[in-house]
């Protein structure tokens, strides 16, 4: 989930956003249900208690069992309705207040901010399913999904430097190639990028032209690729991208257990 104040990601642990300081209303939000529920799931208890003093043996677990799923299907039966009720609802404010979302988004397009620009329509509930012919965000569809693909890839990069767990790194470097493979068949093939009549190839185009050279970036400074391996990427195979990734990485792997610094 997304801080409503400032976009950036924060989960529902974070009472306040760590990026604005704002509070993260979905975070109170979610403990009022939560307290709610277990309050729910105690006199539920309560009941099963006093049903298995009247009933002994298997048909006492049977009834134990029988009230616990019905208790964890009402529980996430209410979370789910609470959670498409909220998109629903930041869908609407969206489109009643599509110039001030539009003003944001051209705004992190013009920083080249395509992480933000994910988390902030993903807020809004901005999603492949609420864009369609005259909306007036179709002209975003492509960048927007665009800048998606390219998130997981950063993601995928920044956990793989930040983990010190081997287990986890492996698998996000499949992970990773997999990101990077999506990303690119993205980017090279015009009919999956969803383009309608009244759509701006040209910023279509600088989006593309920056994720590329984003995704260069990362590559260097993170998998230590040259200029010219970096350039060569995106033409290369899937086979031939998942070989150069997993040789890059072992190669830090290595560095690493030899304590030679990585930066």
């Amino acid at each position: 989930m997304n801080c409503a104040h400032c976009g950036a990601p924060v989960t529902l642990e974070d009472k306040y956003c760590p990026h604005c300081g704002q509070p993260n209303i979905q975070a109170a939000q979610h403990s009022e249900d939560m307290a709610r529920y277990r309050n729910e799931f105690e006199n539920t208890r309560r009941g099963v208690h006093g049903t298995l003093r009247a009933y002994k043996g298997i048909t006492a677990r049977l009834i134990l069992f029988i009230i616990a799923l019905i208790s964890t299907i009402v529980t996430f039966g209410m979370w789910n309705s609470a959670y498409s009720i909220h998109r629903d609802k930041m869908n609407k404010y969206a489109q009643a207040h599509s110039a001030e979302v539009m003003a944001q988004i051209d705004e992190y397009l013009s920083h080249k901010d395509y992480v933000s620009l994910a988390a902030y329509v993903d807020y809004y509930a901005l999603d492949r399913y609420s864009f369609g012919k005259d909306d007036v965000f179709d002209s975003y569809y492509p960048v927007v999904q665009i800048s998606r693909t390219y998130t997981n890839v950063y993601y995928d990069v920044m956990t793989i430097a930040a983990s010190d767990r081997p287990s986890e790194r492996d698998g996000r470097l499949s992970t990773l190639a997999d990101d990077v493979d999506r990303v690119y068949n993205y980017l090279n093939n015009p009919e999956d990028r969803g383009f309608y009549d009244h759509g701006d190839p040209e910023m279509v185009d600088r989006t593309i032209d920056d994720v590329n050279r984003l995704i260069d970036a990362l590559m260097i400074r993170y998998f230590r690729f040259s200029r010219e391996e970096a350039a060569e990427f995106h033409n290369m195979t899937s086979a031939r991208r998942s070989v150069l990734l997993e040789d890059k990485f072992n190669e830090i792997v290595a560095d690493r257990e030899g304590d030679v610094s990585y930066e």
